[in-house]
């Protein structure tokens, strides 16, 4: 499928090509040290013995690093992960029966005797202290199947998201306007594409809403030459911090209650049903054994909580923010 330059590319992903994602994980680590104040990232490194993954350093050709970061000034909890891995699918495993994204075209490389592959990416997902400042997610990823210096089918994926507990229409703008941006750059078809893609796959379907305001999203972008890809994908990874981190400098300071606070913890709430009942990325990764658990974990909230029939007072901030979450809006 790869052309012998691509090849070239592909085979720079693995090495020195990793450092886009690496950058991402490293750059916005120190930006968001800096704003905090405080707090500072305790790291993990993780191996695999015999299928099983086990703190300590890294081992072989692959990396697999956790960072977490609690009870700063401005953050509460953070989760961040960068892995450049490579690994064999164990036998059986297909993209179809693991419930992942599209399936089609990947699953034809799919062995019965288990199918090579090489993974690189990095995640993020941030938990202020103060309710008005929106969650953060944002991962971007690079995938291959079948043997490194000639692989069968790759792809790039990911994207960015807000979750805010109480919505101000000039955050969502901005975050939305710095992604459209980038995208435009590359493609005028991307941003509306991707911001659909984003609406529909963060839906909390046994609610009936989204997870937050949306961003973008895509998954197995594989339709051009991998040194264009990699290069709309750099700039994506470069925008997440111009489009969220502006957003806790404006919120970070400002007033909130008690009834805010429980508020933050009932969206919480709902993005934890995301991930364990939606999120078909973190039951691939886990069910494929790419994926640590502890890593799923070190991305969900310090506190969360649910109430029976959980409806807010009718005009209040809470009910707009549900409307919204309800019918997905067009930001920019």
């Amino acid at each position: 499928m790869s052309t012998i330059l691509e090849r070239s590319i592909i085979q720079q992903l693995e090495l020195p090509g990793t450092k886009v994602f690496r950058q991402m994980f490293d750059n916005t680590c120190q930006a968001i040290e800096q704003l905090d104040g405080k707090a500072k990232f305790i790291e993990q490194p993780w191996t695999r013995n015999n299928g099983t993954w086990v703190g300590g350093e890294n081992s072989g050709d692959s990396i697999y690093i956790d960072r977490a970061l609690d009870n700063g000034n401005v953050f509460e909890k953070i989760g961040v992960n960068y892995v450049a891995i490579k690994g064999e699918l164990p036998p059986g495993m297909t993209f179809q029966n693991s419930g992942a994204l599209a399936t089609g075209e990947a699953d034809k490389t799919h062995s019965d005797k288990g199918t090579p592959y090489f993974a690189t990416g990095t995640s993020f997902v941030i938990h202020p202290h103060n309710p008005m400042v929106p969650i953060a997610h944002v991962n971007y990823r690079y995938f291959q199947l079948g043997h490194s210096n000639q692989p069968n089918y790759w792809w790039f994926g990911g994207g960015a998201d807000l979750t805010p507990a109480y919505l101000f229409e000039e955050d969502a703008v901005h975050f939305h306007k710095i992604h459209k941006d980038v995208c435009d750059k590359h493609d005028a078809s991307y941003y509306p594409r991707f911001k659909k893609w984003c609406d529909e796959y963060f839906h909390v379907s046994h609610r009936g809403e989204s997870r937050g305001v949306g961003g973008i999203f895509f998954d197995h972008l594989n339709n051009r030459p991998v040194e264009e890809l990699l290069a709309f994908v750099t700039d994506c990874t470069e925008a997440f911090a111009l489009g969220y981190l502006p957003i806790v400098e404006r919120r970070k300071d400002m007033n909130f209650t008690e009834e805010n606070k429980y508020w933050q913890r009932i969206v919480r709430g709902r993005y934890v049903e995301f991930i364990l009942t939606s999120d078909r990325g973190a039951r691939f990764g886990i069910a494929s054994g790419m994926v640590n658990h502890q890593s799923v974990f070190n991305c969900m909230p310090p506190a969360a909580s649910w109430a029976y029939d959980d409806q807010p007072t009718l005009g209040s901030q809470e009910a707009s923010l549900r409307e919204v979450l309800r019918t997905p809006r067009e930001w920019v």
